[in-house]
Formats: structure tokens, sequence, C-alpha cells
């Protein structure tokens, strides 16, 4: 019977976390609960870390202290709006953008400049796999493009 070394038993734990995906951290901003809900629900069973929160004001406080991988923001939320939100990670963190999905109903009025700033746009309603696919490519790496 052979003792094994302590490298050899490090070695099958490393090969075990090798295994395991990434656990990412998002920022769902949404005010419409049941949207919030699903988008939640989703992104966990990704095994994304999600925090929620129901207008841009609360957002951007807590993008002042906290990182995040990735964004996901709706355009019309109450007094302080989505635009008004990325305008904020335009400012303070500009290489944050390109870890930004617009949710919007009406993605037809978004400029191309907007566009270009960030990672994706979201059309509601949306596809649940298309959710996911867009919040991989975005947290993952370049490139993105809407």
């Amino acid at each position: 019977m052979s003792l094994q070394t302590e490298a050899e038993v490090s070695g099958g734990a490393d090969d075990l976390s090798g295994e395991r995906r990434r656990t990412y951290r998002a920022l769902v901003v949404e005010d419409d609960e049941g949207i919030v809900s699903l988008v939640r629900h989703v992104l966990q069973r990704e095994e994304f870390t999600v925090e929620c929160v129901k207008t841009g004001a609360a957002a951007i406080e807590l993008m002042k202290t906290v990182a995040y991988d990735l964004l996901i923001i709706d355009l019309i939320l109450p007094l302080v709006s989505g635009e008004e939100v990325i305008t904020f990670i335009d400012e303070t963190q500009p290489h944050t953008l390109r870890r930004v999905i617009v949710m919007t109903a009406s993605p037809r009025k978004l400029s191309s400049a907007f566009l270009e700033r960030i990672c994706k746009v979201l059309a509601k309603p949306f596809n649940i796999d298309e959710l996911v696919l867009m919040a991989r490519e975005c947290v993952e790496g370049e490139p993105c493009g809407v």
C-alpha cells in the first residue's frame, strides 16, 4: 500500500474545481416584478449571483461600491431612467458598458451610437434562451455586438 503525496491529493481537488463554471455577479435593474422574478430565476439557474433593484437610483448607489460582471438594465424606470444609469456607467466605469444588456420594448428607437457602447439589446417580450445566450456572451468576453 503506497502513501499519496500531498501534491497528488491536492491535485485531485484542483481537477474538481476546474470542472466548475465560474460564478458571475449580475445586477438586474427593472421595475416590473414579474420580469425581475423571471430574470432572477433564469440567471440563478445558470449559476449567476443575482441582485435586483427597481430604480435607477438604487442601481447607481450599488455600482459605487460593488463590481458586477453583468448588468441588465431596463431603459424605462421611475425617476432615474436606465439611460441615466448607463450615463453614470459611461462616466465612472466605461469598461463595464461592454457588460450591459439593455431591456426595452422599443429597440428600434435606440441610436446606433448608443448601441455601439453596450453589449446587447434584449427586446421585450424576450425568449429565455436568448437571455441566457446574451448573458453568457456578455460575461465571457469580447466581441459583443447587438
